[in-house]
């Protein structure tokens, strides 16, 4: 079964749950285009799963950031993002579309300690990069030709696809494991990354409340300059950008859901100037609030 929208349920630290993926099999398919109401404005905020994420841009261009790097895709690209890597997507202006998939490692590793889990699947999740990049040069194509195998898999469902899509996979991975052989491993500060989802937990229980720099640095231990830093670093915004963003997913969730006045929404979530909600309401998602509310509204009724 393929997804045809995002369905991504996040907890205080932004670790993606997944909830549809197919019983006893770790794997979830998505497909995606930027339509009105939908969840899926320009951006897809930072956010991490243990599961691998394999992504494929049909349509348009997107900014990916992944860990401390920042890379940009063009339609007919796509990419391998690593288990547990914090990463987010921003989509250039116009329309977009894309397909994805998130898997479990352990599809391909099967039991822990097998020559699977231990040659080709633990030292890739444990230190290889963050990300890898796949474009138009010939050796790529062995990414897209098992890419469009497992989505294809998914889709249709055949007797034994699972079975099937365990080998898509497994290709995905050995070629994965020998394109990552010519680059550095994926160093990973612990320590700053637990900071960083801790300020993240405590921001998302917080939305509604008046915060500042001072406030989300203690959360983790840190000065301001270090909090900025790490923003930077980490998320690619500063705390305070990344918090208005934050609370524009969440004011489209309550206007998707609920009839309340749109001022009303805006003030709960830190706007005092409806015309200022509007416009950065506009910038993420495409169209005003009203619209957007219109929009979501029929989506749920035709669903």
């Amino acid at each position: 079964m393929v997804n045809h929208g995002i369905i991504m349920n996040v907890d205080e630290q932004m670790q993606e749950r997944l909830e549809n993926s197919f019983p006893l099999f770790d794997l979830i398919a998505n497909e995606v285009m930027n339509t009105e109401g939908s969840e899926f404005g320009r951006e897809i905020p930072p956010h991490w799963h243990r599961e691998l994420e394999a992504f494929f841009l049909v349509h348009g261009q997107v900014q990916i950031a992944a860990g401390d790097s920042v890379f940009r895709l063009s339609a007919g690209e796509g990419c391998l993002i690593n288990s547990g890597v914090l990463h987010s997507f921003v989509f250039q202006e116009g329309a977009a579309h894309f397909r994805s998939f998130l898997f479990d490692g352990s599809i391909v590793a099967g039991a822990p300690g097998s020559l699977f889990d231990t040659v080709y699947i633990r030292p890739f999740l444990k230190s290889g990069p963050a990300y890898l990049k796949f474009g138009s040069q010939s050796q790529d194509m062995a990414f897209f030709r098992a890419f469009e195998d497992i989505f294809r898999l998914c889709s249709e469902e055949p007797e034994g696809f699972e079975l099937e899509a365990r080998w898509g996979l497994s290709r995905i991975m050995l070629y994965a494991k020998q394109k990552s052989e010519v680059l550095p491993s994926r160093k990973i500060d612990t320590a700053q990354e637990l900071r960083i989802k801790n300020m993240l937990s405590w921001m998302e229980e917080h939305l509604q409340d008046t915060l500042t720099v001072e406030d989300i640095a203690r959360q983790g231990n840190i000065c301001v300059r270090a909090c900025q830093k790490a923003f930077q670093k980490y998320l690619h915004s500063s705390p305070i950008e990344y918090l208005q963003c934050r609370r524009i997913f969440a004011a489209a969730r309550k206007l998707s859901a609920t009839d309340e006045p749109i001022t009303d929404i805006a003030s709960e979530y830190g706007f005092s100037s409806p015309s200022y909600f509007s416009k950065r309401f506009k910038e993420e998602f495409g169209c005003s609030p009203k619209r957007y509310r219109r929009a979501a509204q029929a989506i749920a009724e035709n669903s």
